[in-house]
């Protein structure tokens, strides 16, 4: 809202409120009937005429506040400063207590210009009573409504310092101190609060939030706050404002360290350690929580979060296998010795023994299901798993969840009207949601593995709108492959073919994927989907055990292919590839190609943990 606009507004709504006040005080009836002129003349911006009635008004009746109020702003708006000055003297002397004329005066000089004037009248409406904490308050808010933050603090220090008492203003100067870019003594302001009263400790944290803009900034407060507990280690509070910081600066190994002491000192039986596990886990921070719910399982085999832990716990072992890239498979097919997927089996298997009645068990349930599924390939286990969950807790998050995944191993197994049911079904009753995107997307899927391009690109217009969701990218992904590949010819011969590949790659049919693959670049490796053939068969390689092969592939991707969508994905892949085989030298090489050539790579982070963990740092 423009300034005019709100004084203006504000008038307006002053006008009527006063009515009743004028009234009130037995003023004669012409009196109010040219006020409410007077304001009628202001919101038209007809200032002068008000003024001229407000004066008279005014002389009239010297003791009405209001017209001395809307007198005094009608000049400030018209920038009669000395006319507004003048008003606020005569004022002055008729009041026994002047203070709050004082700080108004000084604000109008400095609007004026004359800020050493300014300072003198601030400074004697302190003096008239420099033992009082509601003057230095009158004169802070009269500096903040100019913006004036140093002088503001300034007063209040000068207040505490003059009443000898570091209780006062904390908030108020905690607050000046963040919006002058010194969180470190902000945080001591915080510090001092939280001294006095732990229970402010969320409204500290919603206003330091919103300063914490940088990790300079976060160090800053950091080095504050650990001061802190190092003076008062028993102080709670400061454990658990200490923590909030380590978190919001993503320092999650150090603040599992302040949650772990605080849940001991104040025997929280693993309540603190739990909580944090799931912050952890949100941050993505895996590893650091899989401690912290391990933890809590050893300690506190009893509490009431030890369920909970448990299941958490399982869930970051699968983190922690997806994140390295862990297969329970060799490329040949043999089984590997035990992994972090195993440990998640395993964890889950435990819960469903020890935990039978619990509210998690059918999502429990479906997760081993899941797993037996996508990442051990034992699907009749998977089926028997997932249509358990289905039957036994039909109305649960867990049953959706089952169904959806049924749907999906339908697919793998080649039962694509089975699956075009579970998904067709599964959108019915849940109709918005992710998960209903997610059976949108498998009904595109299916239209576009059987060539019905029209009624797959019809599926994916739906999910356009919500770009934040890795199944509304992957829609739009599909639909520029359908605009961009469409022909040559009526039937769109390749697209149909390269599409039938993709369902035989999901089916985990590699050679058969392969060679026909192998056909289609040979006979239409012009087509503009001999980038999305290129990668396709990188994969393929990959899948097959043919490491060496799928690196090259990779690696050729962004040399033939300089502006098109894969390059920064196959060379992250290539390194991925480069590390599993022993390459890490050439697996560094490659993931700097990622950050130099494509910086605004959406894969940045993921390569630059995958270098870290290399370099063997952050493990």
């Amino acid at each position: 809202m423009q300034p005019t606009l709100r004084f203006l507004t504000g008038i307006l709504l002053a006008s009527i409120l006063w009515i009743p006040v004028l009234q009130a005080q037995n003023l004669e009836e012409s009196q109010v009937g040219r006020f409410q002129l007077a304001e009628s003349f202001l919101r038209a911006a007809q200032y002068e005429r008000a003024i001229g009635m407000l004066e008279t008004l005014y002389e009239e009746s010297p003791g009405t506040h209001v017209f001395y109020e809307r007198l005094r702003e009608a000049y400030e708006s018209v920038k009669r400063y000395d006319a507004a000055i003048a008003l606020v003297d005569r004022k002055m002397a008729t009041e026994s207590a002047p203070t709050s004329f004082l700080a108004e005066k000084a604000r109008l000089l400095f609007l004026k210009g004359d800020e050493a004037g300014a300072r003198a009248q601030w400074d004697a409406a302190i003096a008239t009573n420099p033992s009082s904490p509601s003057v230095y308050l009158l004169v802070y808010r009269s500096l903040m409504d100019l913006r004036l933050f140093d002088w503001a603090i300034d007063v209040l220090e000068k207040g505490r310092t003059s009443m000898d008492n570091e209780t006062l203003f904390q908030t108020d100067l905690a607050y000046l101190y963040n919006l002058t870019s010194q969180p470190a003594k902000a945080v001591e302001k915080y510090l001092e609060l939280l001294s006095l009263n732990q229970n402010q400790l969320s409204y500290i944290k919603s206003q330091l939030s919103q300063f914490l803009t940088s990790p300079e900034a976060i160090e800053e407060c950091l080095v504050v706050a650990r001061d802190g507990v190092a003076r008062e280690p028993l102080n709670r509070a400061y454990r658990e404002f200490l923590g909030w910081l380590l978190v919001e600066g993503d320092a999650f190994r150090e603040a599992l360290e302040v949650y772990r002491g605080i849940d001991r000192l104040e025997r929280e039986q693993g309540r603190m350690l739990f909580g944090f596990g799931l912050v952890a886990a949100d941050g993505g921070a895996w590893d650091v929580a899989l401690e912290a719910f391990d933890e809590v399982l050893q300690r506190y085999p009893e509490a009431a979060s030890a369920p909970e832990a448990m299941r958490g716990l399982a869930m970051m072992q699968e983190k922690w296998a997806e994140e390295v890239g862990e297969r329970v498979f060799d490329t040949a097919g043999n089984r590997l010795e035990s992994s972090h997927w195993d440990e998640a089996l395993a964890t889950y298997q435990r819960f469903l023994i020890e935990y039978p009645q619990h509210p998690q068990y059918p999502d429990v349930l479906r997760r081993i299901g899941a797993l037996q599924q996508d990442v051990f390939f034992d699907l009749p286990a998977a089926e028997t798993v997932l249509t358990e969950v289905v039957s036994r807790y039909p109305q649960t998050d867990a049953a959706d969840q089952a169904a959806y995944d049924l749907g999906r191993l339908a697919v793998t197994e080649g039962r694509l009207e089975d699956a075009r049911m579970a998904f067709t079904r599964l959108l019915t009753r849940l109709r918005t949601g992710d998960l209903a995107d997610l059976a949108r997307y498998e009904l595109a899927l299916l239209h576009f593995y059987q060539g019905d391009f029209e009624a797959a690109e019809s599926f994916t217009r739906a999910m356009q709108e919500n770009t934040s969701t890795d199944v509304a990218n992957n829609a739009i992904d599909m639909k520029v492959l359908l605009i961009e590949s469409m022909g040559p010819d009526s039937l769109n011969t390749p697209l149909r073919r390269f599409a039938r590949i993709q369902l035989l790659t999901r089916q985990r049919d590699y050679n058969v994927a392969e060679h026909q693959l192998d056909d289609l670049m040979d006979e239409f490796g012009q087509h503009a989907l001999a980038d999305d053939m290129m990668m396709q068969k990188a994969e393929l390689q990959a899948r097959s055990g043919q490491s060496e092969a799928a690196i090259s592939t990779f690696l050729q991707i962004p040399l033939l292919f300089p502006r098109g969508f894969f390059g920064a994905r196959a060379l992250m892949l290539a390194a991925d590839l480069q590390t599993e085989i022993g390459l890490e030298e050439d697996a560094l090489r490659t993931y700097q190609r990622v950050l130099t050539e494509f910086p605004g790579s959406l894969l940045i982070p993921r390569v630059r943990e995958s270098i870290r963990r290399l370099r063997g740092e952050n493990v």
